[in-house]
């Protein structure tokens, strides 16, 4: 969730506190399940990790609040051959140490998430070379046309060479083997906000960047973003007051906080689909009792599975209203969302077992 400006529009459920703080407070207590695992933007590719620092830094491209590509750290981009786009940077943009933002930060950032111990190598694997054509003005070669680019690096952050280099931190480092270094814990973006205080899993302090380049919406000069992994423990924090904000809430709770009257739950859909996957790639299933095949391999079989799962008692018994059903890999918000045919097959047990049948399953495997 990002303080600056959506808040929520990455959150499927996200309790506030009765509205009253947002005209006075200056400090706003968020609290989450999770933790970001470190302030090195290039680590992790992990989305509330993505989340937390994208406060701190910044994308040439950023996102609107209806998810639209906006310009970030470039003001704008264009294609001048179907491999090469060129990317004018924005002017008078500080680090939050006062060191000027220039093309040298955005070809060594996108080199560093390229290197090893990087997490991010996925949004910049099809970049081929990274140019800077003047202090404001870079280059991107991908490897073969690549129409998306800017919205890959909408999620891709910026990071000071210079603070990089001074803290021997020129290479990100892989978080999931416990290796730190001087940018796991500390921070230097061109945000809106700044990190003063972190304690890993504790408590993270971020504080307004009175030197943003761009406007920053409300009133807010502090934010306390505190892990909470207890459900219970959460809800009861929001309900006392102890903090303002906290995401996600329970299914179970969300008529407790909405019968309160100082808190509100906010409900809305995310862009994140979960899905079976099924293995349709090796030519014998691991770990069945069925030797020198894959049944998955069958269509039958895989309809079957589908046609056995009963979303709508999963949406209102598991969920309790909280999900959508659908028949495609991405929902609505995502380029390639077709509503058309957004049509599932029926929950269907007989024609699940009669199909498993006709594979050559009748018991199954």
């Amino acid at each position: 969730m990002k303080f600056k400006s959506n808040l929520l529009s990455a959150a499927v459920l996200c309790a506030l506190a009765a509205t009253s703080f947002v005209a006075s407070a200056q400090t706003l207590r968020v609290a989450n399940q999770g933790d970001a695992l470190s302030m090195d933007p290039h680590s992790l590719n992990e989305s509330l990790q993505l989340s937390v620092t994208g406060n701190v830094y910044e994308g040439l491209v950023i996102r609107n609040k209806d998810l639209s590509l906006a310009p970030g750290l470039a003001t704008s981009w264009k294609q001048t051959s179907p491999t090469v786009w060129r990317f004018e940077l924005r002017k008078g943009v500080q680090f939050h140490d006062g060191t000027p933002f220039t093309a040298d930060d955005v070809v060594f950032s996108l080199q560093r998430g390229a290197a090893d111990g990087s997490d991010m190598k996925s949004y910049v694997n099809d970049i081929k070379a990274v140019r800077k054509v003047g202090d404001h003005v870079v280059e991107i070669e991908t490897v073969t046309p690549f129409p998306i680019l800017p919205d890959m690096l909408s999620l891709f952050y910026i990071m000071s060479k210079k603070w990089c280099e001074t803290n021997q931190a020129l290479r990100p480092v892989d978080r999931r083997k416990g290796v730190e270094n001087a940018a796991s814990f500390r921070a230097n973006g061109t945000g809106p906000f700044r990190v003063r205080e972190r304690q890993p899993n504790v408590r993270t302090t971020f504080v307004r960047n009175g030197n943003y380049w761009g406007k920053i919406e409300g009133n807010v000069q502090e934010v306390v973003f505190t892990p909470i992994g207890n459900d219970a423990t959460r809800v009861a924090a929001l309900l006392s007051g102890e903090i303002d904000v906290m995401e996600p809430v329970p299914v179970q709770d969300i008529d407790r906080v909405n019968n309160t009257p100082t808190t509100r739950v906010l409900a809305g859909p995310e862009l994140r689909t979960i899905f079976l996957g099924m293995d349709q790639k090796r030519d014998e299933l691991l770990y069945s009792n069925v030797k020198g095949k894959n049944p998955f391999k069958d269509k039958r079989v895989r309809q079957a599975f589908y046609q056995a799962i009963d979303i709508d008692g999963i949406k209102k018994t598991v969920m309790r209203g909280g999900s959508n059903a659908t028949a495609l890999l991405v929902g609505p918000g995502i380029n390639g969302f077709q509503a058309e045919q957004n049509k599932r097959l029926p929950y269907d047990p007989e024609a699940a077992k009669k199909l498993m049948a006709e594979a050559g399953y009748p018991n199954g495997f």
